[in-house]
């Protein structure tokens, strides 16, 4: 198994995973997100170029998300992103997760928007490990 799928698996896994941006007062702000993909090697997330987190990885393209799992697992990712915007990947999107019509109708709606990871770290942490890292891994 390559990382990235090692990472979504993870987070699909997570009841939800948190992404953390910085916004135009430099104050933290984080929110629930549910939809990864890998995208041409990439670990990919899905979000509408209307909202303000879009604005807010534009100004700042650090984020850093952070997943918890029942059996006391989780994982930081941090590190650089990039949006953008690929019809092709809309298609998968909407593949994988048929409930993003509901939010996006179609998928050639232009507001429809993705973020990866140009460069990062992954790093597994376990309350049985005394919260040490037991894995760190580039993606």
């Amino acid at each position: 198994m390559n990382y990235i799928q090692e990472v979504i698996d993870f987070l699909t896994k997570s009841p939800a995973f948190y992404v953390g941006t910085v916004d135009e007062e430099g104050k933290p702000r984080v929110r629930p997100f549910d939809f990864v993909m890998e995208w041409k090697g990439k670990l990919t997330f899905i979000t509408n170029n209307q909202k303000s987190v879009h604005k807010q990885l534009r100004a700042n393209p650090y984020v850093e998300i952070c997943a918890f799992n029942p059996s006391g697992e989780w994982v930081r990712i941090s590190g650089k992103v990039m949006l953008f915007q690929d019809t092709e990947a809309n298609k998968k999107a909407f593949d994988i997760a048929p409930m993003l019509k509901e939010i996006y109708v179609s998928d050639t709606n232009p507001i429809l928007t993705f973020f990866c990871y140009e460069e990062g770290k992954a790093i597994f942490y376990s309350f049985e490990n005394t919260g040490k890292p037991f894995k760190t891994m580039q993606i």
